[in-house]
């Protein structure tokens, strides 16, 4: 285990918060941490993140698993239901 710098890019200002985590946290501990520091507002979809540039990493898995490297910025994806859509009817 070993500490990493990211950048959380907020999903609608694109404000950054550039704080150093523990690489074992995961994706959900990171969201709730987010929440309750008030970087970011409850969703009752929910978020995901992601490494800039990247697909988003399942929420049970680490910052070690998702392979973030010192400095990488993450973003923050609010989850949506966007079953159906985007189809071609």
């Amino acid at each position: 285990m070993s500490d990493v710098k990211v950048n959380f890019l907020h999903p609608t200002d694109g404000r950054l918060l550039t704080v150093t985590v523990d690489d074992t946290m995961t994706a959900r501990e990171a969201i709730s941490e987010l929440i309750a520091n008030e970087f970011i507002h409850p969703n009752q979809q929910g978020y995901e993140l992601a490494i800039k540039g990247g697909v988003a990493f399942p929420h049970e898995n680490s910052f070690c698993d998702a392979d973030v490297k010192y400095n990488d910025t993450i973003r923050i994806i609010p989850a949506t239901d966007t079953a159906g859509e985007g189809r071609i009817h």
